[in-house]
């Protein structure tokens, strides 16, 4: 069973109340390529992905986070990708405030 692999660039740029991110897969070499016989993983394609984080007025220390993302595993079946997009966007949520939390 091969991992499945994403490589993103992502941009971030601060707002006046909170944070915009917006990343976009890259799968070129240090040349400038795609790297066609690397067969090591299942890759997939982050075709857009936006975060969007606010602060909540009223309540201190606490944010909104507003999440879009559009992606294509075209190794990986349909019905396995819903449920592992709904285990990873769990999980990224988890994940934020696990560095919060310390």
């Amino acid at each position: 069973r091969k991992p499945v692999e994403l490589r993103l660039l992502l941009h971030a740029r601060r707002l006046s109340d909170g944070y915009l991110t917006v990343g976009r897969s890259v799968w070129e070499t240090e040349e400038g390529t795609a790297d066609l016989n690397d067969t090591s993983a299942t890759r997939c394609e982050m075709l857009l992905s936006v975060n969007l984080i606010r602060d909540v007025p009223g309540f201190e220390g606490k944010c909104e986070i507003t999440t879009v993302t559009h992606g294509v595993s075209p190794g990986i079946p349909v019905s396995i990708g819903k449920r592992i997009a709904l285990a990873a966007a769990s999980k990224y949520i988890r994940d934020i405030r696990q560095v919060f939390d310390k």
